[in-house]
């Protein structure tokens, strides 16, 4: 796999159409993963849903942050894997929330594996337009890719055999109410998808091949400067980021922000997926501290005894 390190984190503050933003990838890939469900939270009680197939009372990452949460706006929504226990967590389970720019990975994906279920690889443009809509999260990019797959139903179909089973792919048409941003923003997922889906392009599975998968983690792993945020949160340098983000200004640009981060986390003893979907925020940069700290905890909390 393609190493890469953590750029350093610039934050730009963008206009109400700016573009959609990146995320990160990674941990072992299982069809059917086998995974504990965190179901404890500060802000309302939580019971098993179908984002997670048992629940166990082992110390939980997310554990220490119930208190910060609590104290946010908005509605925040988070999963994580550790590969070398190989558990999972989630953060009020079941929630849908938007992608915003995350999506950019589904339509990735869905390009990648119709290309290999073709047997012909990608033309010239299809890379070009790969690549800018991941490094450099080009909406015009996105666009175009989605069109040549064949649309939300022809996205609906990678998730469904990746095993994104709470996901609804959103289609170009019609724009983001009140705005000219595309539709495909608003397609709903689960932090628990999310992390699935990443688990897809780390670790081998029948979904991509080897090839593919390092093909998307190496665009995920060399995102712009300026959209290295979110999973990278309390991450120092030389350890592997594989991610993208997405923001996205909703019914209220001052009060209702979505932000979202997913990732993949490899290195200093940690191996790790994270996805953390947040909605509500008062802007961007609010919803980007959100995740920042939530990374942050997790980073510190995953390097403790209790984890290893």
């Amino acid at each position: 796999m393609r190493g890469c390190t953590r750029k350093p984190r610039q934050v730009a503050v963008l206009g109400v159409l700016g573009l959609l933003a990146a995320g990160c990838a990674g941990v072992p890939a299982t069809p059917s993963p086998t995974a504990t469900q965190f179901t404890k939270s500060s802000a309302a009680p939580t019971h098993p849903t179908p984002d997670a197939t048992t629940t166990q009372p082992a110390p939980s990452p997310f554990d220490s942050l119930a208190g910060y949460l609590a104290g946010r706006p908005g509605l925040v929504t988070a999963a994580l894997y550790d590969a070398q226990t190989k558990t999972t967590w989630v953060f009020h389970p079941g929630v849908l929330e938007d992608t915003a720019s995350i999506v950019k990975v589904q339509i990735m994906g869905t390009l990648l594996q119709k290309a290999q279920n073709n047997n012909r690889p990608l033309s010239p443009a299809q890379q070009q337009l790969l690549t800018t809509m991941i490094q450099n999260s080009n909406n015009n990019s996105a666009t175009a890719l989605l069109a040549q797959v064949g649309g939300a139903s022809a996205v609906l179909r990678f998730d469904q055999s990746a095993g994104l089973s709470h996901t609804i792919p959103h289609d170009t048409l019609p724009f983001v109410p009140g705005t000219t941003l595309p539709g495909w923003g608003l397609t709903k997922t689960t932090a628990y998808d999310q992390v699935t889906l990443v688990k897809r392009f780390a670790f081998p599975n029948s979904t991509l091949t080897s090839a593919d998968r390092h093909l998307g983690l190496g665009l995920m792993e060399s995102v712009e400067a300026d959209q290295a945020w979110g999973v990278t949160g309390g991450v120092p340098g030389g350890v592997t980021v594989a991610l993208k983000n997405g923001w996205l200004p909703l019914v209220n640009e001052s009060t209702d922000w979505q932000v979202d981060s997913i990732g993949w986390i490899h290195g200093d003893g940690r191996n790790y997926v994270l996805a953390v979907l947040s909605s509500g925020t008062a802007g961007e940069p609010d919803g980007i501290a959100t995740i920042e700290h939530i990374s942050s905890t997790i980073y510190a909390e995953l390097g403790a005894a209790a984890y290893r």
